[in-house]
């Protein structure tokens, strides 16, 4: 996918990746079904860093190693992980 542009030329600033955004829903999801109201608290229980977690929340590109820490605090697969809000 071709990264968007808000303009053009030197100090363009380019737009979050739409996958990215629903990357940070689903996890946000995910940890609601789980019953944290928290992603504070959610981080804390399974060693996270509370900031990189709310990173995460808010769609920040991560690493294929951070989301599988994060699918195994979930306890489930990668497969189930990305079977749901990524239409």
């Amino acid at each position: 996918m071709k990264k968007q542009s808000m303009k053009k030329g030197k100090g363009a600033k380019t737009l979050p990746n739409p996958y990215l955004k629903k990357l940070g829903a689903r996890v946000k999801s995910l940890r609601v079904k789980k019953g944290y109201s928290s992603g504070e608290k959610f981080a804390l229980d399974h060693g996270f860093s509370r900031v990189q977690y709310g990173r995460w929340e808010t769609g920040k590109n991560l690493t294929f190693l951070s989301i599988v820490e994060m699918i195994e605090a979930f306890d489930i697969t990668v497969k189930e992980f990305f079977s749901e809000g990524f239409d």
